[in-house]
């Protein structure tokens, strides 16, 4: 897998043709979610959940923001401190994983929780916290789909370069040219999904150390970190720079962003 070129092709897919997945897609994405390790000693889980069971419908509800899906997939994870975005940092490798197949996805936050519960087994601990569709984009788009793709593009439908990043202090904007060899991995963080397209991270960039932080809104789904996290450590081995995340006690404070964790180049 191309690791830029398929986060550059990844979008949101909310109609489906209704057609199951096909039995080699099912073995692919079984294979891949298997071996899938959440970081930061998170103990985290991906299941593939079939709308149908002996051709029998299974309600599962997502307030019609999704129609014609027949396969799920949902995120689980024990709760502890950096649950959230460890666990959406291995979720996103599985939307990609999908994104390569040409199937679609789409991160929902909003579904039918007990819907979903009564097809899965849940520990005493878990967490079920984000599920996705996954499965064959239809030509032709709901409603509902349509009025999202028309909203998104009234927005800005993503924040320039030079807003979400820093050059080793918060008053001085980070050029695509000044990131040097951290450019791509963070415009593919710039292309992560997040709530309603907000992309409320910033990165700040020190020598050879980037340090990660949030608007400290409640509103804020830590989730949106993770995956911006994926997209810039994926990108980072694709290209062949080593380095590490890790959460450092002597970091730059700011007012307007909380810290979150740092990466630093091996």
């Amino acid at each position: 897998m191309n690791t830029v070129e398929t986060i550059q092709k990844r979008h949101s897919v909310r109609t489906y043709t209704g057609e199951p997945l096909s039995n080699e897609h099912i073995t692919q994405i079984n294979q891949f979610i298997s071996q899938l390790q959440a970081p930061f000693g998170i103990k985290a889980r991906i299941v593939l959940i079939r709308k149908y069971a002996n051709e029998t419908p299974i309600k599962l509800g997502t307030y019609g923001w999704i129609q014609g899906a027949c396969d799920f997939m949902a995120l689980i994870y024990e709760e502890a401190p950096f649950a959230q975005e460890a666990a959406a940092f291995m979720f996103e490798q599985a939307v990609l994983f999908c994104t390569n197949l040409g199937l679609g996805t789409c991160w929902l936050a909003g579904f039918s929780r007990s819907s979903f519960k009564r097809q899965i087994t849940l520990g005493p601990n878990e967490k079920l916290r984000i599920v996705s569709p996954v499965g064959y984009a239809s030509d032709r788009k709901s409603f509902i789909e349509k009025y999202v793709v028309r909203a998104d593009k009234n927005r800005s439908s993503r924040k320039p370069f030079e807003t979400l990043f820093f050059d080793k202090k918060f008053d001085t904007s980070l050029t695509e040219v000044n990131a040097g060899h951290f450019s791509t991995p963070l415009q593919m963080v710039r292309l992560a999904p997040s709530a309603n397209n907000k992309q409320e991270w910033r990165v700040l960039l020190q020598e050879e150390t980037l340090h990660f932080y949030k608007k400290p809104y409640p509103l804020f789904d830590s989730i949106d970190m993770g995956i911006a996290l994926c997209h810039f450590e994926l990108t980072c081995k694709e290209l062949g720079i080593e380095g590490k995340f890790e959460v450092l006690k002597d970091f730059p404070n700011n007012d307007k962003f909380k810290y979150v964790v740092s990466w630093t180049q091996a």
